[in-house]
């Protein structure tokens, strides 16, 4: 990956403690806890399931799901950096819906450093299967 020696041991593992945390605040339906894990003018996507601009914006939409997937799954995560030293993350997951059925998808994550620690900036999922 290309510049991936400009991140630190310590940087890329609070990276992936951010991108893991996601799913325990989501599975514990902890929503208020997302500025925790997400930038407070981070972009989520997710393709004919949510569309959200903003913090505030992404808890109001998961609160409003009426059947959250019932846990989640984040592995393989791979950092990359860029010239300009824009810092992405790109994991694979599995969650299991309400029904028990069980969903894979690519999560594509764009990180920010904040005076708080590292937050995902915006994550872009891909259904997968």
């Amino acid at each position: 990956m290309a510049g991936q020696k400009q991140l630190s041991e310590r940087d890329r593992a609070e990276i992936v403690d951010v991108i893991n945390a996601v799913a325990f605040i989501l599975d514990s339906r902890g929503y208020d806890r997302l500025g925790e894990v997400f930038a407070p003018d981070m972009l989520f996507e997710n393709p004919g399931r949510l569309k959200a601009d903003g913090l505030d914006n992404v808890i109001a939409a998961f609160k409003g799901f009426a059947s959250p997937a019932i846990s989640h799954f984040i592995t393989n995560t791979i950092l990359s950096t860029d010239d300009a030293g824009t810092v992405r993350a790109l994991s694979k997951a599995l969650s299991i819906r309400q029904d028990k059925s069980l969903v894979a998808a690519e999560y594509s994550d764009v990180m920010t450093r904040t005076d708080q620690g590292w937050r995902i900036a915006s994550r872009s999922i891909k259904a997968l299967g």
